[in-house]
């Protein structure tokens, strides 16, 4: 069975029909909230009707939080493809009418996924030997049904295998949810204890939860880089795609370089208004000055009426999101928006705050984003860093690497732009000098004789 929440099915193959799956963790990981997809998911993608019987949360209040993360849980009720059950079990004997009311439900709406939030509020009430016969009670249901059952565990934070006791070895699968200190970062991973019947090749993920995603997003490696793609993007300046070989290369990642004040924005700019015009969307996420590049792209000649939203602006501020957010962010951006064009002006706040392999991590899984949707990505970064930020191995990741200097001379600095590499093209081995007019950037005109770096 597909569990429907975004990477889970990738980390782990899918889950044994009929099976239980212990899902583990401390307070605000995140547990109800994938119980919760697994449910909502199932119905809505696959048709799968579910129950959800928990014991800690009335209905109204798990309607309304979930809700807030995008998922209708009302409506599948409307529907006749979701049943919540908020049970109270204070003796032993009420918690029997509790496992006739959970049975009663499953075989009502013939439930193929449910959710029982949480053991332990089951099991307080029992010995041992007892809380081992009913999850084998239990677990021989769901195989009689066919249907599989997430069994939440209430954990510490730190969410270590023992805790579980005969749980973990009872259940078919196993997924540990905790907190993590990194490199003095804070982030939510989640380890594969064991799936029956599925190979797990590796045992850690980290995940996140927000509403982009619909809760849960479980950040999968990729295995592989896919190659660039064989289709340009022309940018509509036939000075710059003449330069580069014709436009930049779908899938594509070009790094624009240079210290501040060279004209790395009015470029970046002046490449998604043109790009628009030519009736190409463009998504430019801003770091630093997101109105003032919705003035210039006015000042170059842009409409925005008139655009039909193929170019659109976000400004953001890195050091508010967590790791793991702007992993889901550039996921969402590239994913649901689907771009022709995406402009990252710039990479460095993203550098700031987080370690060097850290910062390769979200390197890599950019590229991974341009490579997958055949998007072509260019991103800045401050000259002065450069050197101090990345080392070879990262510089390697860019396709395109744009040095943008200022040249002093005897009388007026020349802005001058350097083609370092354009891989897989003949591409100009002498600088271009620009100029910024009211009408955008523009070359001069003038040939520069200085030597590429």
């Amino acid at each position: 069975m597909r569990s429907g929440i975004k990477g889970l099915d990738e980390a782990i193959g899918g889950l044994p029909d009929g099976g239980i799956v212990v899902v583990a963790g401390g307070p605000g990981i995140g547990k109800t909230v994938m119980a919760a997809q697994f449910i909502y998911n199932g119905a809505v993608m696959f048709g799968d009707r579910g129950v959800y019987a928990s014991f800690s949360e009335s209905k109204e209040e798990f309607y309304s939080n979930m809700r807030t993360l995008g998922m209708d849980f009302e409506g599948l009720e409307k529907r006749g493809l979701f049943c919540f059950l908020s049970l109270a079990a204070l003796s032993k004997d009420s918690f029997m009418h509790c496992m006739d009311e959970l049975l009663n439900s499953l075989t009502v709406i013939k439930a193929r996924r449910v959710v029982f939030d949480s053991i332990n509020a089951a099991t307080i009430l029992m010995e041992e030997a007892e809380a081992r016969h009913f999850i084998q009670t239990l677990r021989a249901l769901m195989k009689n049904s066919g249907a599989v059952c997430f069994l939440l565990y209430e954990a510490s934070s730190e969410a270590k295998s023992e805790e579980l006791g005969s749980v973990a070895f009872m259940a078919d699968a196993v997924l540990l949810l905790r907190w993590k200190e990194e490199e003095n970062v804070k982030v939510r991973e989640l380890e594969v204890l064991k799936v029956r019947g599925f190979p797990v090749e590796k045992g850690s993920y980290e995940f996140d939860v927000d509403r982009r995603h619909g809760g849960v997003w479980v950040i999968v490696p990729p295995k592989t880089i896919p190659g660039e793609g064989d289709g340009l993007v022309p940018t509509g300046l036939d000075w710059f795609d003449g330069a580069i070989g014709g436009g930049l290369r779908q899938g594509s990642l070009t790094l624009i370089k240079g210290e501040t004040g060279a004209g790395k924005t009015c470029l970046c700019v002046q490449l998604a208004v043109s790009v628009a015009k030519a009736g190409r969307r463009c998504i430019y996420i801003s770091t630093e000055e997101g109105e003032s590049v919705a003035r210039l792209a006015e000042r170059f000649g842009f409409d925005a009426e008139r655009g039909e939203g193929r170019l659109k602006v976000m400004g953001i501020a890195p050091e508010e999101y967590g790791v793991q957010r702007i992993y889901s962010l550039l996921d969402s951006i590239v994913c649901n928006g689907k771009p022709d064009l995406l402009i990252v002006d710039s990479l460095t706040p993203f550098r700031h705050g987080i370690s060097q392999s850290r910062f390769y991590k979200l390197l890599r899984f950019l590229q991974f984003l341009a490579r997958s949707n055949g998007v072509a990505v260019v991103a800045t970064f401050t000259l002065s860093l450069v050197e101090e930020a990345m080392e070879t191995d990262m510089l390697g990741l860019f396709d395109n690497l744009l040095a943008l200097r200022n040249v002093p001379t005897d009388g007026a600095p020349h802005r001058l732009l350097f083609l370092v590499k354009v891989r897989g093209s003949d591409h100009r081995k002498t600088p271009i000098r620009l100029e910024v007019t009211s009408k955008g950037v523009r070359p001069t005109g003038e040939e520069s004789f200085m030597p590429a770096i």
